[in-house]
């Protein structure tokens, strides 16, 4: 099977051949650089035999790609380079790229699930409300010294939270209606992390065939910074705004945009629908 790592054209990357060669010298291995996704996905269509795809990026790297591999026989390796690098959290604590790489050429595919949403699909994670809307801006914070790019979030956060008018969302599955409220944060994911580090979704498994929902009543915005405390520490689901659904389709019916795994997305309505071992994933081995 032939090894293709697919990567942006920047300097960034291209300092990471050194790495890939050194490893690399022993299988067939292609690096592949490309200045859009359209050209990345058509690469991927029109490579016949099955091969395994490096997305070397972060989760709006993975969606793409992920748009010509689901559903195919290729395999795909996540190799974290992105800012959130959110989807990888589910998938292992190691950050070092060169030990992802050993790592994953001593492991086989595994089918995982993916989410359908619309006419794509996604990995990770599909989020309305001020969730959505701070996921929208985060690339607009300018660099600030001394500040990691992963807590561009929080920073977004504090931006957004006093600009934000609460949504009306409405979920159905299975023709019941799960939740008709004002809210302050909805997502569906496949995994467990989302906005650069958040385990919104603790019990989220991405082989079980079910996504898991997470929804966040209206408050006063003066408490949503302190609901931010208990996402932090990870007791979000203590507190009784906050509701999780477990299921395999669902309509999300909302007048605002989405944002797919770093991506924003705007429909008139959103279904979603779980489609299982979808996807050929190398799995790393818990750290």
């Amino acid at each position: 099977m032939k090894h293709i790592f697919m990567m942006h054209d920047t300097k960034r990357h291209h300092d990471l051949e050194g790495v890939i060669h050194d490893i690399m010298q022993e299988y067939v291995y292609e690096i592949v650089y490309t200045t859009s996704m359209q050209d990345s996905q058509k690469y991927i269509q029109n490579c016949l035999e099955p091969s395994r795809f490096y997305a070397v990026g972060g989760d709006g790297t993975i969606n793409g790609l992920l748009q010509a591999l689901v559903h195919s026989e290729h395999e795909l390796v996540i190799l974290p380079f992105g800012t959130g690098n959110d989807f990888c959290r589910t998938l292992t604590k190691e950050k070092d790229i060169r030990q992802l790489l050993i790592q994953s050429l001593k492991q086989e595919s595994q089918k995982v699930d993916t989410i359908q949403i619309n006419d794509r699909y996604y990995l990770n994670a599909a989020c309305f409300g001020l969730d959505s809307m701070i996921a929208n801006k985060v690339h607009d914070i300018p660099d600030i010294p001394f500040v990691p790019e992963s807590q561009s979030y929080i920073i977004s956060i504090f931006k957004q939270v006093f600009r934000y008018d609460n949504h009306h969302v409405k979920i159905v599955s299975d023709g019941k209606c799960l939740y008709d409220n004002q809210t302050i944060l909805c997502t569906l994911n496949n995994a467990q992390y989302y906005g650069g580090g958040f385990q919104i979704t603790p019990q989220a498994q991405i082989q079980d065939g079910y996504m898991d929902i997470c929804v966040v009543d209206r408050v006063p915005k003066i408490k949503i910074p302190y609901l931010v405390t208990y996402l932090l520490s990870h007791q979000l689901h203590k507190r009784h705004e906050v509701h999780y659904y477990k299921v395999k389709e669902a309509t999300v019916y909302c007048h605002y945009s989405c944002n797919i795994d770093g991506e924003e997305y705007k429909a008139d309505s959103y279904h979603f629908q779980v489609c299982p071992q979808s996807l050929n994933l190398v799995l790393y081995k818990k750290s």
